[in-house]
């Protein structure tokens, strides 16, 4: 896994740049968890643990990384 994010992701950055539209004046904000593991196994985890964190969301507790995309009024990514 850690292997193909780091192959992934100069790619994904630049296509992220080249899609990126321009403010409008409106935008709307929304953030959704990416939970890495269990809340059971957080001591026993190892494979992200100078970046997750334990985070609260609407359904409750977990362990991971939140993601948060800003988009304007005509559904661009800003």
């Amino acid at each position: 896994m850690l292997r193909l994010m780091q192959g992934v992701l100069v790619p994904f950055c630049s296509y992220l740049t080249l899609r990126q539209a321009r403010p409008t004046g409106i935008a709307f904000v929304d953030s959704s968890k990416l939970q890495v593991c269990h809340n059971l196994r957080i001591l026993r985890h190892q494979f992200s643990k100078g970046t997750s964190k334990r985070g609260k969301g609407m359904i409750g507790w977990f362990y991971g990384l939140k993601l948060h995309l800003i988009i304007n009024d005509k559904g661009g990514i800003i």
